[in-house]
């Protein structure tokens, strides 16, 4: 019986430790397997030669101004649901000294706009913070096999709620499309695996946590609720147009309206919206489900395969085989941003040099 076998069926959802896990890790590097996580993999598909910085060279490179909020909030929120906060009061200022922090360590946001309109997001989800329903198992670590390479991974959040178990994952970036949705999603489906996998348990759903949006919900004629997203920092702003409507359709008069709405979007608030808005509409956080059907994790398992076995094929000691990202097809923003190895990497300075008026975001 190898060790994986021997591992399943010892997850226990209320568990609040790792140490089998960690145990297990442990004793697989030292027979010579190398633990993949998801992350891991997703770097070296998104540039190889960051792979080879970060996990042949060991550079482990500077964090970024989003990383570093996101460790923040996340860290406040596991507090608040392990009732090592009970009073979230301060959670805008925790905030805010983050900031300031990163101003001293010189991690700057791309521009002050999207600075200003990241922080309004993130403000109004401090000040509004909901703590869910169920109980919490948080930041639980699994290690589980797809074909013959070993992953591991942690997950922000496990829910038992109503018999039902969720993976909840906390976000703070922007919403997913395209081809960030199938990387973000398939991150949720191993989590799904690494669990299913290595106990008997049984996923209900899988989800993010959307922290920068908040969901405007109202009932529609037939019964039905309809929810729109909408970015926490300019709630007023992008409902104004229905708002409006609403009023209108209500007879209140043209001169109220509108200063009604210049109040609500100056505050960001319900508060000076009048009833016919407030008796109608809500607020809901948002959360994003991802469908893990039978197509979907046999992509998946195909996508983690495939790109471990390409790797494994590639020549550790040859440092040209691992190549950078397409910089005119990808555009710079990950790497002038988010790439912990920005400030060192030879292929962004270069390109950076040779076109120094080409936006990065």
């Amino acid at each position: 019986m190898n060790a994986l076998e021997r591992y399943k069926g010892l997850i226990l959802i209320k568990k609040i430790n790792n140490e089998k896990e960690e145990e297990l890790v442990k004793q697989l590097r030292e027979d010579g397997k190398t633990v993949y996580s998801i992350s891991r993999i997703n770097t070296f598909n998104g540039c190889s030669f960051e792979y080879y910085n970060t996990y042949i060279k060991k550079n482990r490179g500077i964090n970024n101004c989003y990383g570093e909020v996101g460790i923040t909030i996340h860290e406040y929120i596991e507090s608040v649901y392990r009732e090592n906060i009970k009073d979230t009061s301060d959670f805008t200022q925790k905030l805010h000294t983050k900031l300031l922090e990163l101003e001293i360590m010189d991690l700057d946001f791309p521009s002050e706009t999207i600075k200003n309109s990241f922080v309004k997001d993130m403000e109004h989800f401090t000040k509004n913070f909901n703590k869910l329903d169920g109980n919490f198992t948080l930041e639980k670590m699994f290690v589980t096999k797809i074909g013959e390479y070993y992953l591991m991974g942690y997950i922000d959040a496990i829910q038992e709620l109503d018999d039902t178990l969720n993976i909840v994952d906390w976000k703070t970036s922007s919403k997913f499309t395209g081809s960030k949705l199938l990387e973000a999603g398939r991150q949720l489906v191993i989590y799904k695996l690494g669990l299913e996998n290595t106990s008997n348990i049984n996923i209900n759903e899988i989800k993010w946590a959307m922290l920068k949006y908040i969901n405007v919900c109202w009932k529609l004629k037939n019964g039905n609720i309809k929810k729109k997203m909408v970015n926490r920092g300019k709630l007023i702003k992008e409902m104004k147009t229905t708002f409006e409507k609403e009023m209108i359709k209500s007879g209140l008069d043209e001169l109220e309206i509108g200063l009604a709405l210049m109040n609500a979007e100056a505050n960001n608030s319900f508060d000076n919206l009048p009833n016919v808005i407030k008796d109608k509409y809500w607020l809901e956080d948002c959360f994003v489900e991802y469908k893990a059907t039978e197509e979907v994790v046999k992509e998946v398992e195909d996508y983690v395969i495939n790109t471990i076995e390409e790797i494994e094929n590639k020549d550790i000691h040859n440092e040209s085989e691992w190549k950078p990202l397409d910089f005119d097809k990808e555009g710079t923003f990950y790497c002038n941003t988010l790439c912990s190895h920005r400030k060192t990497c030879p292929f962004i300075r270069e390109y950076n040099q040779k076109n120094p008026y080409k936006k990065s975001f």
